[in-house]
C-alpha cells in the first residue's frame, strides 16, 4: 500500500489504484473500534453532548487533526458513523448536529485521509451515500471539486449510485464537471456509462449553466407558461393549439412497428455498473414489460436506440439490425426493421447519430396511429430523459 501511495499525482488503473482500492478496504475493515479515542468514538456514535464537554471542557484533541494510521478526521468519522451505526444509547445518533457543531468549532471540512477521500467523498459513497451529511457539508465550506488520491471528485459516486439528489446538490454549490481522475476520465466524459437518469440530470444542468432550454424540458405552455397537467385548460390554449403543429409531414416520419417478446429488459449502466463493480444504492427488480393490451392510438415520448457496435459501445456502421423504441411506461416497445422503413430508418439513424446521447440514443414527441403505423418527430429531439 505505501509503495502504491508513494507515486506522485493521481494513481490510475496502471499505477494499481485496483489494488490499493482493495487493500484499504480489507484493512479499513479490521479497524477496531474499541480502540478509538473517547473523543472519536463520540462522533463516531453521534453524542453531541460529549463531543461537546469534550471541546468546551479542553479534553478533546485538536479537531484539526486525525486518528488511526489511515489517517481520518473527526468530520469523515462523524460521517461514517452516521452511515453504518443503526442504534445506541439516548443522545447518540445525533451525527448531523456534531457535524454542525465540530464546523462551528473550526473543525476544516476538506481533512484528507491517505487515499485522498474527505468527509464529503464519504457522505457521497453508494449505498450509503446521504444528502442531508452532504448539504450540512457544503454548507460548512466542503470543496465540492476535491479530488483524492485516484482523481476521482464526489461527483462520481452519486453517478455510481444514481443518486440524484446528491448529484443535484453538488451541482448546486458549482461541481465542476470536467476535472479528470488518474485515468483521464470527467464526470462529464462518464455520465452516459451510468444510465438515462444520470445523463439527463447531468445535460439539464449543462443547459442550466449555459442559459439553453431544451424541447419538453419542463411541461409548459410556450405562450402562458402554465405547467404540468391540465394545459389544455389554460388561458392561451385556444391560441396556442393552432400554432402548435408537431407532426406536420415536413417534421416527422412514418414507422412500421414490429413487435417481439420483450419480456425483460437490462440496463446498460446497471449491467456496465456489476461488471466494474460498482454500488447501486437502490436495488431494483427486472424490467417487465406488461402484457401487450388491445390496440389503442396514443400520444407519447419515445426512446429511440440504434444498433450498437458490441466492441467499441458506437452506433454500429453496418446498417443492420433494428431499431430498439419504447416509452417510459414500457407500455410500448417495438422494434423498426430497415427493410420497409428504409428512408425513415436512416433519417432516424442520420439524427440519433447527429444529435442524441452519445450517438446511440434520443428522445423524441411520438403518436402511435396503429399498429403498423408511428408517427415520430424527429426535427426536434427532446431534452435527455431518465428512462
Amino acid at each position: 500500500m505505501e509503495a502504491i501511495l508513494s507515486q506522485p499525482g493521481h494513481i490510475s488503473i496502471k499505477m494499481g489504484s485496483e489494488k490499493l482500492r482493495a487493500m484499504f478496504q480489507k484493512q479499513f475493515g479490521a479497524l477496531d473500534i474499541d480502540e478509538l479515542s473517547p473523543f472519536t468514538l463520540a462522533c463516531v456514535t453521534g453524542q453531541i453532548e460529549a463531543v461537546k464537554d469534550a471541546i468546551n471542557g479542553g479534553s478533546a484533541p485538536d479537531i484539526t487533526g486525525t486518528e488511526t494510521p489511515f489517517n481520518i478526521g473527526f468530520l469523515a468519522f462523524t460521517v461514517l458513523g452516521a452511515q453504518r451505526i443503526r442504534g445506541g444509547p439516548p443522545g447518540s445518533l445525533r451525527h448531523l448536529d456534531v457535524l454542525k457543531f465540530l464546523l462551528q468549532c473550526g473543525a476544516p471540512p476538506d481533512v484528507a485521509d491517505i487515499s485522498g477521500h474527505t468527509a464529503l467523498h464519504h457522505a457521497c459513497t453508494p449505498p450509503l451515500g446521504s444528502f442531508e451529511l452532504s448539504r450540512v457539508l457544503l454548507e460548512g465550506g466542503a470543496n465540492p471539486n476535491a479530488q483524492n488520491r485516484y482523481g476521482e471528485v464526489p461527483l462520481f459516486f452519486p453517478f455510481q449510485g444514481q443518486d440524484i439528489q446528491i448529484l443535484d446538490l453538488l451541482m448546486e454549490h458549482n461541481a465542476d464537471l470536467d476535472i479528470k481522475d488518474g485515468n483521464g476520465d470527467s464526470p462529464r466524459g462518464l455520465c452516459v456509462v451510468f444510465g438515462p437518469q444520470v445523463t439527463a440530470a447531468v445535460r439539464r444542468w449543462e443547459r442550466k449553466r449555459s442559459g439553453e432550454k431544451a424541447l419538453w424540458e419542463e411541461k409548459e405552455c410556450e405562450y402562458c407558461k402554465r405547467k404540468g397537467s391540465g394545459l389544455k385548460q389554460c388561458m392561451h390554449w385556444k391560441t396556442h393549439k393552432p400554432l402548435c403543429q408537431p407532426f406536420s409531414t415536413s417534421t416527422t416520419v412514418t414507422l412500421k412497428p414490429t413487435y417481439g417478446d420483450f419480456s425483460s429488459t437490462i440496463s446498460r449502466a446497471d449491467f456496465t455498473r456489476e461488471a466494474l463493480g460498482l454500488s447501486n444504492p437502490k436495488p431494483k427488480p427486472p424490467k417487465n414489460a406488461p402484457p401487450r393490451k388491445a390496440f389503442e392510438q396514443k400520444s407519447m415520448i419515445i426512446k429511440v436506440q440504434v444498433p450498437v457496435d458490441s466492441f467499441t459501445s458506437t452506433a454500429s456502421s453496418t446498417g443492420f439490425g433494428g431499431l430498439l423504441v419504447y416509452n417510459k411506461k414500457k407500455d410500448f416497445m417495438c422494434t423498426i426493421s430497415r427493410n420497409g422503413n428504409v428512408n425513415a430508418y436512416d433519417e432516424v439513424v442520420r439524427t440519433v447519430r447527429s444529435r442524441g446521447v452519445g450517438g446511440v440514443k434520443a428522445y423524441f414527441a411520438a403518436e402511435l396511429r396503429s399498429r403498423d403505423e408511428l408517427i415520430v418527430k424527429i426535427s426536434e429531439p427532446l431534452a435527455e430523459q431518465p428512462f
